[in-house]
């Protein structure tokens, strides 16, 4: 009699009981999931504040079974990409790839490398292992004080990524001290920053050593605005809205205000006066203007290229005067520019006039004051007519001499209302800085005893 074959062994797909809990495991994920998306998209409940919102993404987690969720943290280095850390931390090398390129999408992280030290949270849910590894469901990172990321895995296994925006509060603070060392240092040591005393150094142009540092002894007192989450945690340091300085060659006070009819942000002093413009930019007067600033086509050479300046189209032998107060830095002739003066100013200001006929009998070093003819309009150089090119420098950078923010020297007392506002919101810093008194307040630098360099 034949044997017949061995069939094989069939296999039991029934429901057992524990692949019941594993389903029950995943589904319960899943709802966590969607319950995330409805807390962190930016339409969050109006009785959830930013910084409850962004509780909710960082723990997050707290809504699935702690069992099946792990946390791991890791930090990209200058070795370290950071789809690497991810695999490091467990995540395969697809699953890091595609979530890091889904963070990289929103803009807000660098697309090519992250920041050596940015740091990065990631979820995984260990119920579910992909040959050696787990289930890698969520990456969380935070790219500067205001955003959180978080790349949440889909059912199709692509990431999608939830941006949240900190609902910033502003407020105030105050630094003020004594300089020992630089203006720059004292500062940041009484919780200011290097933008500040940059800001704070414009503001006092008499004084040309503050800007690099300052004298010891001097004194300095300022407010700032800074940016808080709803909780009261710093997150970023914003614009100086006061400076006051008792030096040894120049002291003052101003106050940050914007006039509502210009809207237009400046300093002005405790009496509503903006600071006298140190430059102008018509440096023969409202002439016609040839060719503006910005990228042009050469009238010579047909190429296009950077004008540097503005054309002022006015006939030979116009008077040039100097935009500003200053001193003579070259006076000479070049190809380009033919016969010009490049002049220094305060603030890391140079202006330059180009194309001269002939200069005024002034010489390199010289001294100079508004208004001082300095030479007259020619066609000297590369020119196609008389004209003046006038170039503003900043830094040793071009700027436009037309859109170049320059104080206006306004007075705030020829419109009643926008005095009265200024003075409001100068009595709430001087509230803040504790000058309560209208003794302190019109005295509020010049009170300050003046410390004599090299002094105990």
């Amino acid at each position: 009699m034949k044997q017949q074959p061995q069939r094989p062994a069939r296999v039991d797909r029934s429901l057992r009981p524990h692949h019941a809990a594993e389903r029950t495991v995943v589904a319960l994920i899943v709802l966590g999931m969607l319950t995330l998306f409805i807390f962190v998209r930016p339409q969050q409940p109006a009785n959830m504040t930013g910084a409850e919102a962004a509780q909710a993404i960082l723990d997050f987690r707290d809504n699935m079974p702690d069992a099946s969720t792990a946390e791991r943290i890791g930090q990209v280095t200058s070795g370290a990409a950071a789809a690497d850390v991810l695999e490091v931390l467990g995540a395969n090398a697809t699953d890091a790839a595609a979530a890091v390129a889904a963070l990289r999408q929103t803009g807000l992280v660098d697309r090519k490398r992250m920041r050596p030290g940015t740091a990065l949270t990631a979820y995984f849910d260990e119920s579910r292992m992909e040959g050696e590894t787990s289930r890698l469901i969520a990456v969380s990172i935070k790219p500067n004080a205001k955003n959180t990321l978080l790349a949440t895995r889909q059912a199709d296994d692509s990431f999608f990524v939830s941006v949240l925006t900190a609902r910033l509060v502003t407020s105030h603070r105050r630094a003020a001290g004594v300089i020992d060392t630089d203006l720059q240092t004292a500062l940041v040591a009484a919780g200011g920053t290097p933008a500040h005393a940059a800001s704070f150094a414009a503001l006092f142009p008499d004084d040309a050593s503050l800007a690099e540092e300052g004298q010891r002894g001097e004194r300095f007192d300022t407010v700032f605005e800074v940016a808080e989450d709803e909780r009261g945690n710093f997150i970023e340091n914003g614009e100086l809205v006061f400076a006051a300085f008792n030096g040894i060659t120049s002291r003052g006070s101003w106050y940050r205000y914007t006039p509502g009819d210009t809207g237009r942000t400046e300093f002005f002093d405790a009496n509503g006066v903006a600071a006298q413009p140190f430059l102008t930019r018509f440096p023969i007067g409202r002439a016609p203007i040839n060719s503006g600033f910005g990228q042009r086509y050469h009238p010579l050479t047909g190429q296009l290229h950077l004008h540097t300046g503005i054309d002022f189209r006015a006939p030979a032998g116009t008077p040039i005067q100097v935009a500003g107060d200053g001193t003579i830095a070259f006076m000479g002739f070049s190809e380009g520019y033919g016969r010009h003066i490049r002049v220094r100013h305060k603030r890391g200001y140079e202006t330059l006039y180009a194309h001269m006929s002939s200069f005024a009998g002034l010489a390199k070093g010289e001294a100079v004051n508004t208004g001082d003819v300095i030479g007259y309009v020619g066609d000297s150089g590369s020119a196609t007519g008389e004209h003046l090119h006038f170039e503003i420098r900043r830094d040793g950078r071009w700027v436009n001499p037309m859109t170049l923010e320059l104080p206006s020297g306004r007075n705030l007392a020829s419109d009643p209302a926008e005095l009265a506002a200024f003075m409001k919101q100068k009595a709430e810093i001087d509230a803040l800085r504790g000058a309560t008194t209208a003794t302190e307040v019109a005295t509020a630098v010049t009170v300050l005893p003046v410390i004599q360099p090299n002094s105990p």
